[in-house]
């Protein structure tokens, strides 16, 4: 009799393990399938007259390059760095 009070303790303690285990793991399931990650948005001002068009762009090493096409103005690349607020201008011929 005693072993049987014994496998009945084992046995309800193991399906007791098992069932918080299952809940845990649905639960973190659960969180990972709906976690939706927001981006930090920035804004910046690129300073270009109405009709400028993004033509390219290139990220480098933090750096964010784009050739600008149109306007009154001649082609230009503007570059934005991660550690300066202003974007930089060079003009092209």
């Amino acid at each position: 009799m005693d072993k049987l009070k014994l496998i009945k303790t084992i046995v309800f303690f193991i399906t007791f393990l098992l069932v918080i285990g299952s809940i845990s793991l649905l639960g973190i399931i659960y969180k990972k399938a709906t976690f939706k990650q927001e981006l930090a948005s920035t804004s910046i001002n690129l300073g270009q007259e109405k009709g400028s068009e993004i033509s390219s762009f290139k990220v480098e090493n933090g750096t964010i390059y784009l050739l600008v096409k149109g306007s009154n103005q001649s082609d230009r690349i503007i570059i934005i760095r991660e550690d300066t607020t202003e974007p930089q201008q060079i003009y092209l011929n």
